[in-house]
């Protein structure tokens, strides 16, 4: 993506003097990122799978879900095939970026409650449903799983010619799914509230894995890391853009196959959302 220079000293001229902004925004991004980039041992975008050249109908995309805890969590013998792929993205915006900016899928619809599909996709799809809009729960500042599975489910009815995009929030925080949620106290705690978080949202990928047919693929846009001490205070926990850490970018890909569906091109449409960035502060993206 290119970077408008006077965009750049607009937000440099704000953000000088924040000791946060210079980390978050260049340090870590660029300076770490591009280290882990050109260290052989990490994960490049090369190697990087291009979700829609693959072969499927429905792909579900479980927000920042490591591939090792949905190994421990789900039960991989319930597919048909299952691997490890590497992902275009440590961050929902470079992953959709990556995948989808400046092309077109007439074919798609995608239901997705994380607002970074409408504001860097925006014109992409054929359709997208918003539910990051209009289906974000105001206590928890997240769109709850259930939501995101009826519009699945009714979606499929309107566009039963159409491959789906389902993009769930969970496992992602806040950790809706467990007791322990966003009041974790150490790092064991905070596993504990995130693998609890995946069982939960599970439960509605079933639901839509029942009800949608075809071929169907279970992944993630990105994986999570947690920070504490040093790695805390470089600024390198939860998923910054740009770095290729092996707990940031290996996914889950677990297939479950179906009778096909038969899919028709289409025209794209554009979104409209107008409350992208209270809902990306919601979520601790801002």
């Amino acid at each position: 993506m290119s970077i408008d220079p006077r965009d750049a000293l607009t937000e440099v001229g704000k953000n000088w003097n924040s000791v946060n902004w210079w980390r978050n925004r260049v340090f870590v991004p660029f300076i770490f990122g591009t280290a882990t980039r050109l260290y052989p041992r990490y994960p490049g975008y090369d190697e990087a799978v291009r979700v829609m050249d693959e072969d499927w109908d429905t792909l579900i995309v479980l927000d920042a879900c490591r591939a090792d805890y949905f190994e421990r969590v789900v039960e991989i013998d319930r597919f048909d095939e299952y691997e490890t792929q590497v992902s275009l993205g440590s961050h929902s915006s470079e992953w959709t970026r990556r995948n989808f900016q400046g092309q077109s899928f007439g074919d798609t619809v995608y239901i997705s409650a994380n607002p970074h599909t409408s504001l860097e996709a925006s014109n992409a799809f054929h359709h997208i449903v918003e539910l990051w809009e209009t289906d974000t729960d105001e206590r928890t500042g997240v769109v709850p799983p259930e939501a995101v599975r009826d519009a699945a489910i009714e979606t499929y009815k309107n566009f039963d010619d159409k491959r789906l995009i389902v993009h769930f929030m969970q496992p992602h925080g806040p950790f809706i799914g467990s007791e322990i949620g966003d009041d974790h106290e150490n790092k064991s705690e905070y596993w504990q509230a995130y693998a609890e978080n995946l069982e939960y949202v599970m439960r509605f990928v079933d639901d839509v894995m029942e009800a949608i047919p075809g071929k169907t693929v279970v992944t993630a846009d990105h994986g999570q890391a947690y920070a504490s001490g040093f790695s805390e205070l470089l600024g390198i926990g939860g998923h910054k853009p740009r770095l290729r850490f092996p707990s940031l970018v290996e996914v889950p890909w677990a297939v479950l196959d179906g009778e096909r569906r038969e899919i028709r091109a289409g025209e794209t449409g554009e979104s409209k959302g107008e409350q992208i960035q209270d809902r990306l502060k919601d979520l601790g993206y801002l």
